[in-house]
């Protein structure tokens, strides 16, 4: 992740635990990927899947922000479901139909998703994943 530009500093923290991004990730692919959550409003099912408790009021909205940080570049080269220019047009649609979207500028470059080998070294240090098949 270092080498892609976006080194975990600091672990995204939700209800005063670390984010499982593993867990998230699988969650996220089993719907389809980032588009298909978006698009069919499925961060609730993300939300329980994650076992958060449903009164957090920004969760969808941290979710999807932490996801497009860290793991949406994962999805892109992984599995193919979209694209940096299909998800932003998403992003903007939503925006005229009046909704706000305020993290719009942390979408990866198609040139950042290039840089993945290093993944299970980068994310190791207390995240729960397995090594071998960690996005397959």
């Amino acid at each position: 992740m270092i080498k892609r530009g976006t080194p975990i500093t600091r672990f995204p923290i939700m209800a005063k635990q670390t984010l499982d991004l593993y867990e998230l990730y699988k969650l996220v692919v089993e719907r389809g990927g980032l588009l298909e959550v978006i698009n069919k409003k499925l961060w609730q099912e993300i939300i329980k899947g994650l076992h958060l408790p449903q009164s957090i009021t920004s969760a969808a909205f941290t979710l999807r922000t932490q996801y497009r940080r860290y793991l949406y570049p994962i999805e892109c080269e992984k599995r193919g479901f979209s694209t940096p220019e299909e998800l932003q047009a998403v992003i903007d649609g939503n925006r005229r139909e009046g909704r706000s979207t305020s993290v719009e500028n942390t979408i990866p470059s198609r040139n950042n998703i290039n840089s993945l080998s290093n993944l299970n070294s980068s994310f190791g240090n207390g995240l729960n994943m397995s090594s071998s098949s960690v996005f397959d």
